[in-house]
């Protein structure tokens, strides 16, 4: 009889831990068990990307952002990342990392593991014609999440969107 009762209890507690886990925004399960927080980035490349004036498609630099709020980001414009990213986002940055150019018509997928705190990231595309540019998308993260955090991440002309 008690051998069932302690069957039963583990069962139950597994189950309870994987509903948990499954369903957390802000996995408080990764957080207990002191888990990283993880992020696995995809890139879906158009040909057509980041074309200069002749309308030739050129290798594109994107930059990774880990941020604690995403206000400093989307109010910052294209130059003044490009020029003065640390003194635009201040205190809400907390990294920077700039990608491995991304050739046109390449796709490719990464796994990061985020600095504490990380609550959002922001990607930031150096596009040639940036003027009309779609040119950042920001991605919001679980901390010390079970499962990775996971993102899609259209790039074609001079355009860099986010999929769902």
């Amino acid at each position: 009889m008690r051998k069932f009762n302690i069957s039963k209890i583990l069962f139950v507690t597994a189950i309870a831990f994987s509903l948990i886990s499954c369903t957390s925004v802000n996995s408080k399960v990764g957080s207990l068990l002191d888990l990283d927080t993880d992020l696995k980035l995809s890139f879906v490349v158009d040909k057509s990307v980041n074309p200069d004036d002749s309308k030739i498609s050129s290798p594109l630099i994107v930059r990774m952002y880990e941020l604690k709020s995403t206000k400093a980001f989307e109010n910052a414009n294209f130059i003044d990342l490009y020029e003065r990213d640390a003194d635009v986002l201040g205190k809400t940055m907390i990294s920077q990392q700039s990608l491995k150019p991304i050739q046109p018509n390449e796709d490719r997928s990464g796994r990061f593991v985020l600095s504490k705190g990380t609550k959002f990231i922001g990607l930031y595309a150096e596009f040639l014609q940036y003027e009309d540019a779609k040119y950042k998308v920001i991605i919001p993260v679980a901390e010390t999440n079970v499962v990775s955090s996971t993102a899609k991440v259209q790039l074609f002309e001079n355009n860099m969107i986010l999929l769902k």
